[in-house]
This record gives C-alpha cells, structure tokens and sequence, in this order.
C-alpha cells in the first residue's frame, strides 16, 4: 500500500472506454455541455479608409454571442484491438440571456470568400485574372461586407461562390454557401480513431489517426506533421506529472498544440486542479522557436509573423491565420495596421485545469481567433489601399465548460477526498496493522522468553537443591 498504486490504478481502469462502460457512455455524450462565446470584429470606418480619410482601419470587439454546444459521437465502432473509431457531430443553440448582443446585429466584416479568390489567383496566367476581375464585377463584390452575425456565423449565400460553381472556376468549390463557423456544426467530415485504454491505460484517448492516416501531409517535417495527443477531454492518466507536456490535436488548425504545466489551483468545492497554459512562444517566429520552422511555406520559404499560424492548406485555401485573440503574444507590427485592438493575458490566454489524478479538465479556456490575410494580385482592383499581405482580424472563439451536471460533480469530489481518504486508511491502516503486529510479536517474544528463563531458573535451582540433598545424604551415610 505504501510502495505500489494499487488503489488509484483500481480508479483509473474505470477510465478505461470499453464497451457499455460508464466512462465509454460519458465519452459518447458528454454530460458537460460547453459554452461557445463568439466575439466579431466589426470595421467601423471602411468608407474613410477607402477616401483616405483615415490611415488605418478601426474594429469593435463586439459580443461574446454564446451558443451552447451539444455533442456527441456518431458511426461509432469498437474495433476489438484497443481502438475506437467515429465522427462528431455537434450542434449549437445560441444563449440570449447570456449573450452581449443579438444574432440579428449588424457587422461589417472582410469579404472572405473575395479575398479567398484573389489569394487562389495571385500566381495564375493573365487571362484567370481578368475572368475573376470580371466575376467579382458582376457581383459587385467588394472586400467588406455587412451581414447579421448569425448568418455570417452559420451560413449565407454567397453570389461569388454561386458563380464559381455555377462555371466551375474553381474545383474546390462545392457549396454555394459561406459562414465563418458553418463546418463546425453538424456531422464531421473526418473520421477519428483513438486508443481506449483497453490495452494500455498509457494510451488512454490519444488519437492514433485520422480518416485512416497517422500522419498529414501539409508541413515540412514529420514530428509537425504527426497525428498525436488527444481531443482535449481526456489525457493518459500517467502524464499527469507536472514535467510532461500534455498535447490536443486541433483539427482546426492541423496540428497538435502543446500545454505545459503552470501552478497548482482550486476549483468548486475545494477540489485541486493542475492549470496548463499554451507557452507564450507557440505561433512564434522561428527564429525565437525553431520548433515552428516546420510551419513555414517551405516554397517561398516565408514565415509568418510571431504570433500567427498559416492555415491556408486546411481551410480550403483560404488565406486564414491562426492567433490568440487581439494578437496577444504576437508581433507588435500585427496591432500596428488596425485600431481598437487590445491583448490582455487574462483574457485573452488559453489554459485548462486539469484534476491530477482523473486527468480531465475540469474548466480553463480554448481561446483562438481567425485572422484572413489581403493579398494583391495584379489586374484586379479594389484593394490598392491595404498594405501588402495584410493581416485582417475576423472573430475570436472562446471555449469554456458549461453547467457541470450534479452527477459529475459528486464523482469528482469523491474521486478526490474519498478516494484520498480511503487511500490513506489502507496506508495508515497497513502501518497500524503492521506496528501492531510488531508489537504483540514483540510481547509475545518478550514474555515467553522470560516464561523459559523463569523455567529454567527454576528447574536449575531446584536441580542445585537435590544435588545439595544428595551430597548430604551420602555423607551422613559415610558419618
């Protein structure tokens, strides 16, 4: 009990997702449902930008607009060698009262599909540009747009999009729709296999591919490329040591995204938490984190600014970079082509609060924005007042956990004190048995080693006394 984990171990297999277990029916639809805060960044004064009134663009955070997200797992199968495959699915329901703002709420945004065509065409022949020129013009399209929030979020039709597939100008194109987060409700295209845990608990929810691959093919070296970590609701239960960094496969951003143990915290009703936070240094620049060389265009051989992520080659080709939101940690020339930005580390940084001994967070914050970049191709106009490759903030997405279910609760707070307690009464319990043990040995051994030496004092003594008697008698008998 003192040398050996024998009591936790017996908790941690509950963990385990085998078929019709507890833990595999919470993993399949999770009894907590996250909050998603949605925060936009309406263009204020794009009419005196145009004029040359203003020198630089001007944005308002506005919201967060929270929807509440249910989800769950679909096509679901138990392959029978430690592994599970399945989708997600998952659906939102927008949260009025918890909202700063309506879905019918006007914004003006960057004309993302626009800007995604001229990126597409910035290095084909003269005669694809003139025809684009000439799509863009019959739609009248220009590089912002204003939308209700609810329909940029989810979906509008798009009449540049509509043309394209209407006269196949681009064979990637197979929705007349667009909306900023449209793919993320709804059914995953992807299909993810992980571990269960069945075979070995060091394993324990780390994904081991995706639709049937172990690996990408969009970065330049292995380990970037590398299908690892897991989904973020669940990490193996032996990493949980303070000087393992814990990694999340971001389908969003094609990649695995480290967390690294920070400080100890508590959480509710006193129940301790490890906080892991996203290192400073993530979407920096190579040349203050060589990690991120695998990162860059390696045609091109151009790096983006500290602070972002080229997602173009997983979102459909779009120009679309990754950041924390108000590009904290990034490069001070990010803030400096746009006003109204304002990074601030409480928050605007990514953590979780893991427990130490379940593994699972139990609150923290996923917290990401998406930024478009303009890039001027030539023989199109309209976009001569941008700065070459201009980044463009768009939305930031906060995760959090929603309402933790009474159910849930009480298995934390006793996966922590009871089984704390009853841990430490089988190990103080064994020692007070083992040192009681000791001691009735000891008395025992004590006192029947004064019961043989009383026995043999006395058998000695009572032998002297008939020697004695013996001697006597025969010298009386000599007398």
């Amino acid at each position: 009990m003192w040398f050996t984990d024998v009591y936790d171990n017996s908790l941690l297999e509950k963990l385990k997702l085998s078929y019709n277990s507890t833990a595999a029916a919470w993993w399949e639809r999770p009894p907590v449902n996250p909050l998603l805060k949605v925060h936009v960044f309406n263009y204020t004064n794009i009419d005196d930008f145009f004029s040359g009134i203003a020198e630089k663009l001007k944005v308002v955070d506005l919201g967060p607009y929270v929807y509440l997200e249910t989800s769950d797992k679909v096509n679901i199968s138990y392959n029978g060698d430690g592994t599970i495959t399945y989708k997600e699915n998952r659906a939102y329901q927008f949260l009025a009262n918890q909202s700063s703002g309506m879905q019918y709420d006007k914004v003006v945004i960057p004309n993302i599909p626009m800007l995604t065509a001229i990126s597409k065409i910035y290095e084909e022949s003269f005669y694809k540009k003139m025809l684009l020129n000439a799509a863009l013009t019959n739609v009248n399209a220009e590089p912002f747009k204003s939308l209700p929030v609810d329909s940029f979020l989810w979906g509008y039709v798009d009449e540049l999009l509509s043309l394209a597939k209407r006269f196949s100008f681009d064979d990637e194109v197979s929705f007349e729709k667009f909306g900023i987060l449209m793919t993320r409700n709804g059914t995953s295209s992807e299909t993810f296999t992980i571990y269960s845990g069945e075979t070995d608990l060091k394993q324990l929810a780390v994904i081991k591919g995706l639709d049937g691959k172990s690996a990408l093919d969009l970065w330049t070296t292995e380990e970037c490329n590398r299908v690892d970590g897991t989904d973020g609701s669940q990490f193996p239960p032996h990493l949980m040591d303070k000087r393992q960094t814990l990694y999340v496969f971001i389908k969003s951003l094609c990649r695995k995204f480290p967390l690294r143990y920070e400080k100890e915290v508590t959480l509710f009703d006193g129940i301790p938490a490890w906080r892991y936070k996203a290192p400073l240094d993530v979407f920096a620049h190579p040349s203050i984190n060589a990690d991120n060389q695998c990162f860059c265009h390696l045609d091109s051989a151009s790096c983006p600014a500290s602070g972002l992520l080229n997602v173009t080659l997983c979102s459909y080709g779009a120009p679309i970079f990754a950041s924390f939101p108000h590009f904290y940690t990034g490069d001070k020339s990010l803030l400096n082509t746009v006003d109204g930005l304002d990074p601030q580390q409480e928050k605007h940084e990514t953590f979780a609060d893991i427990h130490p001994r379940l593994a699972f967070p139990i609150d923290g914050a996923s917290r990401f924005q998406i930024n478009i970049q303009v890039r001027k191709a030539s023989y199109i106009g309209g976009l001569e007042k941008f700065n070459e490759d201009q980044i463009l903030p768009v939305i930031w997405l906060e995760v959090v956990p929603g309402v933790i279910s009474e159910e849930l609760r009480n298995m934390i707070y006793h996966s922590t004190f009871s089984a704390n307690a009853i841990q430490l009464s089988f190990k103080y319990g064994s020692l007070l048995i083992c040192v009681t043990t000791f001691a009735l040995l000891a008395v025992a051994c004590y006192f029947r080693t004064k019961n043989n030496s009383d026995y043999l004092n006395k058998t000695s003594n009572k032998a002297v006394i008939m020697s004695n008697s013996t001697a006597e008698g025969k010298s009386n008998e000599i007398h």
